[in-house]
This record gives C-alpha cells, sequence and structure tokens, in this order.
C-alpha cells in the first residue's frame, strides 16, 4: 500500500480531517484512515475531468482499483496497466462499453498511471501563430503602412510577436509569424469567407467615400490568395515537422484586440484576455483550458472563455495537435492613439511567457 501511495503521489492519506461521508473512510483495501474531506475533493475533481456526475460506490470502486494497480512488462519489456478492470466497474454502473473506455483513459489520464503516449494534460511542443502582428505591405503593393487611417490601423495586432515569442526559441517553443499585414492577407479567413461580401474576407477592400470611385483594395485577391496558400503550407509542414509521440502539439494562437471601436467590433469587450478554442478534435484536453484561464484569473485579469471571441485557427494536416487562441487587449500594452508601448508592456510579455513552463511537461 505504501508503495502505491508513493507511486501515485496519492497525497491525500496524509490528511487527519474528518468529515463527507463515513463511507470513504471505510475503504476496506486501504491500511489507514483516509481523509473523507480530502477523497471528497478529488471526488469532485475527477467528475469535472470525466464532465459528468459519479456515484459514490462507483468512486470507491475506481479508487480502490487505482491503488491496487501494478504496472507490469509486456512481451518485448515495455510497461503497460490493465485498464480492464476499471472498464468492468464503470459497466456494472450501467454505461456503454464504448464510453467506459473513453472514461477510462480519463480516469488514466487524471491520476497520472502508467505510461501514457499522449498526455493530454502536458504538452510537451509549442508552436506560436502570429498571423496579424506585422504592418508591412508586399514590394509591389500600391499601400504602405502610411495610407492606412486611423481606423484601418486599429486592426493590426502590434507587438504581438515580441509579446509572445521569447527571444530565443528553443526545441519545446518555435514560431510561425505571417510577414504581411492582415488587410493584404488575412491567414486567419477561409477561402470562401462570408466576411468576403463586407470586405473583411481573405483581403481586405471598403468604401471611404460616396461615389463608386472612393473605394480601397489593399491587394490583388490572386496575390493575396498565393501568398495564403503558401503560409497555410508552411505552417502545416511545421506542424507535421514537430510532432511528438508522447504528447500532441499545443498550437497558440496570438491574438490582440483592440479597445477601441474598430471596423471588426463595434462595441469592443470589457475583458483583459480572452481564450478561444473548438468544438473538434483540436481542442485541448479541459485540464490545459483551466490551467490557461485560471493562471491570467490570479494574475488579476479579466478572462473571457470563448467570449466575446471564440475558436482557435486550425491547419490541414493528417497529424493530431491542439489549437487554443490567447487574445490580449491592446490597452494592457500599448496606446493605440501614438501606437507607441505602454509601462504595462514588459509585465504582460512576462506573465504570457511564464505561462508555457505550466503547459509543457519537460520545462
Amino acid at each position: 500500500m505504501e508503495k502505491n501511495k508513493e507511486r501515485l503521489g496519492l497525497f491525500w492519506f496524509d490528511f487527519d480531517h474528518k468529515g463527507g461521508l463515513l463511507k470513504f473512510d471505510e475503504i476496506p483495501s486501504l491500511d489507514v484512515k483516509s481523509s473523507t474531506i480530502a477523497l471528497r475533493v478529488l471526488k469532485y475533481q475527477l467528475e469535472e475531468q470525466l464532465g459528468l456526475e459519479i456515484s459514490d460506490s462507483m468512486f470507491i470502486d475506481i479508487f480502490t482499483e487505482i491503488c491496487n494497480i501494478k504496472p507490469r512488462r509486456g512481451k518485448y519489456g515495455h510497461p503497460y496497466v490493465n485498464l480492464y478492470p476499471l472498464v468492468e466497474i464503470i459497466e456494472r454502473n450501467g454505461m456503454s462499453q464504448t464510453l467506459a473506455w473513453e472514461l477510462v483513459w480519463e480516469i488514466k489520464t487524471f491520476f497520472r498511471i502508467g505510461p501514457s503516449l499522449d498526455d493530454k494534460r502536458h504538452h510537451s511542443k509549442i508552436l506560436l501563430h502570429i498571423p496579424h502582428s506585422s504592418s508591412v505591405f508586399p514590394e509591389n503593393s500600391e499601400y504602405s503602412f502610411s495610407d492606412l487611417d486611423n481606423e484601418e490601423r486599429l486592426l493590426i495586432d502590434y507587438y504581438t510577436d515580441e509579446l509572445f515569442v521569447p527571444e530565443k526559441e528553443t526545441n519545446n517553443i518555435s514560431s510561425v509569424i505571417f510577414p504581411y499585414c492582415r488587410l493584404f492577407c488575412d491567414v486567419e479567413r477561409l477561402i470562401n469567407d462570408p466576411l468576403n461580401e463586407k470586405g473583411l474576407g481573405l483581403s481586405y477592400s471598403r468604401y471611404v467615400g460616396p461615389q463608386p470611385f472612393d473605394f480601397r483594395s489593399f491587394g490583388n485577391w490572386n496575390d493575396a490568395y498565393a501568398a495564403y496558400i503558401d503560409f497555410h503550407a508552411m505552417v502545416a509542414k511545421h506542424i507535421v515537422n514537430t510532432k511528438t509521440l508522447f504528447s500532441p502539439l499545443l498550437l497558440i494562437d496570438c491574438h490582440s484586440f483592440s479597445a477601441l471601436s474598430n471596423l471588426l467590433n463595434s462595441n469592443p469587450p470589457d475583458i483583459d484576455i480572452c481564450i478561444g478554442y473548438n468544438d473538434d478534435e483540436t481542442c485541448p484536453n479541459k485540464f490545459i483550458i483551466r490551467t490557461i484561464v485560471h493562471y491570467f484569473e490570479r494574475l488579476g485579469y479579466k478572462v473571457g472563455l470563448n467570449e466575446p471571441f471564440s475558436n482557435s485557427k486550425t491547419f490541414n494536416v493528417p497529424d493530431c495537435y491542439h489549437s487554443v487562441m490567447i487574445e490580449v487587449n491592446k490597452r494592457l500594452y500599448m496606446d493605440e492613439n501614438t501606437l507607441e508601448k505602454s509601462e504595462g508592456f514588459e509585465k504582460l510579455k512576462q506573465d504570457i511567457q511564464s505561462l508555457y513552463r505550466l503547459i509543457i511537461k519537460t520545462m
């Protein structure tokens, strides 16, 4: 029993508190009087991981089985753990075998037991995707940054390449930065994006006066499309080349948003940081999402979760990877009228880059 406690890191055995259900003190396989309060908290945490409520008896059976798990060696010496008893426990509680296996993998991750080729609670590599930081137009463009009016300048995610990207990249953290202004080509849009009709799609355009000739188009569509395809292909190749066998790559979609009314948002939100993710296989584990949200909240930031901005950028690759968006309010780090950095720039930069240590397993 002591070896199991040490291997699993079951710190809750060290508590002396009393409370909760008495039956949590009556688990027959335990050699010590365990804390009912700590076990109750553990049950709540496990329920949050699984996304459903479980009965006390089911929790006791799961917990007891976890304590009795002994790693084994396979035919070629590889370690493994037998998870079938956990499946049987869940099935006995009226759930299908398919759902049982899904829950078992979540339970395995939660308790961090046995070898794992896909530890979804951490990532070994991060790819920082910076799509909107540039104010540069291609050499053959009719426009330059100096031609933009105040409304158009509000659309650029100034300094996000500095805020998010460490000065020295490592094997664990790399970045891809689109070199041109989003008004020429917005690599976050879809090829046939609905916003094309509003002039806010793959390449931006707008009427600035009452006459038909009072029209501004910030890029030739064919040139923008070619840049779009090249960038997407480059990022997809980068994702494939940086994959890992031990945990999925985490792509962080790095943005900032204006605190002033602009062409994309006439009613800017009163939040500091927005976290977004997709409702598909690229969604990070709930543990990662909670870690990011709680981290910024503990630092005093007002955080929105998929609100008012939602989803995160994905790329068409065959490999499994996860994607999360982080948008920061420009009021935190710059003056949008002068476009100069404010006193808060260095603090925000440090806060953002310190987050990576919580996400990357090996750091």
